[in-house]
């Protein structure tokens, strides 16, 4: 599934790094979720899980760190029944919020991320590539 998944990384992200996303699948043990259509993969979601302390103790964050679509099937569905479907998981295993970055100028993603009920947090800026200004959304699953 790899090589399919960072097909669609290199698509979808300019400045996508293949050897940074192989390298944390080894190392890291991140979470891959895939979505198919007739057999062939055609969106991924990728998210670590990060302990983070509050007022009730640790509670576990998970960060999505790259979530992108076929390029051919963007538009039909994919992205948010995978994302939904990854929040479901999460929520399954205790997970009380999830964070990701997206980049300014991404409406779709956006968009769609505030459909599902994501909230701004802040900008911020060289986490989605040099000189690139993001928001960091949170959407709180408890």
């Amino acid at each position: 599934m790899l090589p399919e998944v960072l097909r669609i990384q290199a698509e979808g992200f300019e400045k996508g790094n293949p050897e940074v996303l192989v390298k944390y699948s080894k190392s890291f043990r991140d979470i891959f979720y895939v979505i198919k259509s007739k057999d062939k993969i055609v969106g991924y979601c990728i998210y670590y899980l990060k302990p983070v302390l509050s007022l009730k103790g640790f509670e576990k964050q998970s960060v999505i760190s790259s979530i992108a679509t076929d390029k051919n099937f963007r538009g039909q569905g994919f992205a948010e029944r995978l994302l939904r479907s990854s929040i479901k998981e999460m929520k399954v295993n205790g997970i009380s919020s999830v964070l990701l970055y997206v980049n300014i100028n991404n409406l779709p993603a956006i968009q769609l991320y505030k459909k599902i009920g994501f909230r701004e947090i802040k900008q911020v800026e060289n986490i989605c590539g040099q000189k690139e200004r993001c928001y960091e959304l949170e959407l709180r699953l408890v």
